[in-house]
């Protein structure tokens, strides 16, 4: 994924959960679940695809631990 789109897809995401949080706390008593989901299931798109943006980690060798060596037979 193109990296000059982190930062939009992070701010799209960031007020998605300001405006999820606002309807929240303004329908407190009673909360509409598939409103939530309606917003908030958008708001984890964009996460994710700020998260896509990232570069990929470098791929390392893992050592167990020990040490190969060669065996002489003598």
């Amino acid at each position: 994924m193109n990296p000059k789109y982190r930062y939009l897809y992070l701010s799209i995401g960031a007020i998605g959960f300001i405006l999820l949080f606002y309807q929240i706390i303004s329908d407190l008593p009673e909360i509409d679940p598939i409103r939530i989901l309606c917003i908030s299931v958008p708001d984890m798109v964009f996460f994710f695809l700020a998260y896509k943006t990232y570069p990929p980690e470098p791929q390392t060798r893992r050592e167990h631990g020990y040490q190969h060596r060669k065996v002489s037979n003598g």
